[in-house]
């Protein structure tokens, strides 16, 4: 069992790298050209929307 202070800043953590994992998606698929992409909002909205 952890504090809830710990409890945010893990979670800031996972954000913030959940964040940059999709940035780097973001990057390359921009820079393949691939058709259909998404968003950083629209993907992070989705991925948070699965959390759900």
């Amino acid at each position: 069992m952890i504090d809830i202070e710990e409890h945010q800043r893990l979670r800031r953590i996972a954000e913030d790298v959940e964040d940059a994992w999709l940035n780097r998606l973001a990057d390359e698929a921009e820079s393949e050209g691939v058709e259909g992409a998404v968003s950083l909002q629209e993907m992070a909205a989705l991925l948070r929307a699965d959390e759900d």
